[in-house]
């Protein structure tokens, strides 16, 4: 079966629930209650939780992270408009029509932070052909932020 350090019965939103609770660190197990006015918010609660879980899971397997802040689908918008100009023949215009669909990022970012998000796609474009890489969308001044400095991943 199981153990527990201690059982506690206690009021949750009017209802009395059973908590077996273990005050250990390294327990492999923890139950989270979640509540909601309807079965639609309660799944979309469970599909948030799940996804943390599992990002949190792939991580403690492999460690690796990307620049955040719209900065690696700005490098790849770069690196497919010259890949797409290295590349005569029809196919380049497939490869740059894909290429400006990962601005969408940092367009949205921008634009529901308050920011003008064709301002801020140039402004990022201008600075990945330059060379900064993890140039991504500053939302707090509208300005760009190297991501990787900062801890956005």
């Amino acid at each position: 079966m199981g153990s527990c350090d201690h059982i506690d019965v206690q009021d949750v939103g009017g209802k009395y629930i059973t908590v077996f609770a273990q005050d250990k660190d390294d327990s492999k197990l923890s139950t989270i209650v979640i509540r909601g006015a309807t079965d639609n918010v309660l799944d979309d609660v469970e599909r948030a939780i799940d996804d943390g879980v599992n990002v949190y899971k792939a991580l403690t397997k492999d460690k690796r992270l990307v620049a955040g802040a719209g900065a690696v689908e700005m490098e790849l918008q770069k690196e497919l408009t010259l890949f797409a100009e290295a590349n005569p023949g029809l196919d380049q215009y497939a490869v740059r029509k894909y290429a400006i669909s990962f601005e969408v990022v940092c367009r949205t970012l921008a634009e529901v932070s308050g920011y003008n998000g064709t301002d801020m796609v140039t402004r990022l474009e201008a600075e990945h052909y330059a060379g900064a890489r993890n140039q991504g969308v500053g939302i707090d001044d509208g300005s760009t932020i190297d991501a990787l400095q900062l801890g956005i991943v």
